[in-house]
């Protein structure tokens, strides 16, 4: 089973930061794996060359691109059905009594927030991405935590390759 490498961190609260001296559990990033990485891998499971699949996979990222530029959600799924991730476009922005209050001018004296009053220049839109429940459960059951050492290169603590729980599978939902 492969094993997820963890360290502990601590956060000591200076000045006018909130919150109070704790440890808290920080994931260990080992590699961020590249088209060609993924390409490669794919290969050996399928037998497809590595540069069709590479093609495959920037396909994939540019159709992702246009259609949530087309307000479209893309889920990603494996062969199962299983959701693995959503991408949607997120927007947000609001107008208060309180924002046309302050700004007479603009709002030609009125004091109540109207719908038309909130206007695509006030909107801030980013990207969205949602895994799945059963994708995410199915990770966490799966996994092995393995504590590491905070250094310059994170090394395994001998022995403390601590068990985690394997959780009760919950038959919920697949978005969250």
């Amino acid at each position: 089973m492969a094993k997820n490498k963890w360290r502990c961190r601590e956060y000591t609260p200076s000045g006018n930061m909130t919150g109070s001296h704790s440890f808290y559990a920080e994931a260990v990033i080992t590699t961020d794996l590249t088209n060609d990485d993924l390409a490669d891998r794919i290969q050996a499971r399928t037998g497809f060359k590595s540069y069709e699949v590479e093609a495959v996979i920037a396909a994939i990222a540019e159709v992702v691109a246009e259609e949530v530029l087309e307000s479209n959600r893309i889920t990603l799924s494996d062969r199962k059905g299983t959701k693995m991730v959503s991408i949607y476009p997120k927007v947000s922005g609001s107008i208060s009594d309180a924002d046309v209050q302050a700004n007479p001018t603009k709002y030609a004296g009125a004091t109540k927030a109207t719908e038309e009053m909130l206007t695509p220049d006030m909107l801030t839109w980013t990207l969205g991405a949602t895994m799945g429940v059963k994708f995410s459960k199915q990770f966490a059951h799966d996994k092995q935590a393995q504590k590491v050492r905070f250094v310059a290169t994170d090394e395994a603590i001998p022995g403390d390759d601590t068990p985690t729980p394997t959780p009760t599978p919950d038959p919920g939902g697949d978005e969250g």
